[in-house]
């Protein structure tokens, strides 16, 4: 490993520095930049996916309350529950909710675009592709997701690519 990729730190998320993976071990060994980098992304993409399997309560806040719609009681995605998925305007709607809810509770990704994959009526999942560019030091990382959408279920199943 070497000296530089040592030097070059990334920062974990709140979660996994307050999560201990290993608590028979007192000091973490020095991680490479490369290999944090990777775990950073995995838990970004965990994170991802919990965010999007979430779903608000039903009650809209109004916009008059800024704090509030920037906080934990609107985390997470409206109620997907009988939305006909098939209609465009519903999925533009859907993607413009997945992208404000990133970028309200997702800050580690800049330049964020979300593209939906083509779509067959007959389908039972809607997929569309997460791009963006992870905020670490000392320049952005690119990281995209292929993401699916289980119409029956409305989970979500988030995948790096």
């Amino acid at each position: 490993m070497s000296r530089k990729d040592l030097e070059i730190k990334v920062t974990p998320s709140i979660i996994d520095r307050l999560l201990d993976f290993e608590p028979r071990i007192s000091t973490e060994p020095a991680k490479s930049r490369s290999k944090s980098l990777q775990e950073l992304k995995q838990s970004v993409r965990r994170d991802l996916e919990w965010l999007l399997n979430t779903r608000k309560t039903v009650m809209d806040v109004p916009d008059t309350l800024e704090e509030v719609n920037n906080s934990l009681a609107v985390y997470g995605l409206h109620d997907l529950t009988g939305i006909s998925i098939k209609n465009p305007k519903i999925q533009k709607a859907l993607i413009e909710d997945v992208e404000k809810t990133i970028k309200t509770f997702e800050p580690r990704f800049l330049d964020l675009k979300i593209s939906l994959e083509p779509f067959d009526n007959t389908d039972k999942q809607l997929r569309f592709k997460i791009e963006a560019r992870l905020d670490v030091e000392p320049t952005p990382e690119p990281i995209v997701f292929d993401t699916v959408l289980e119409l029956g279920s409305g989970d979500f199943d988030v995948k790096q690519r």
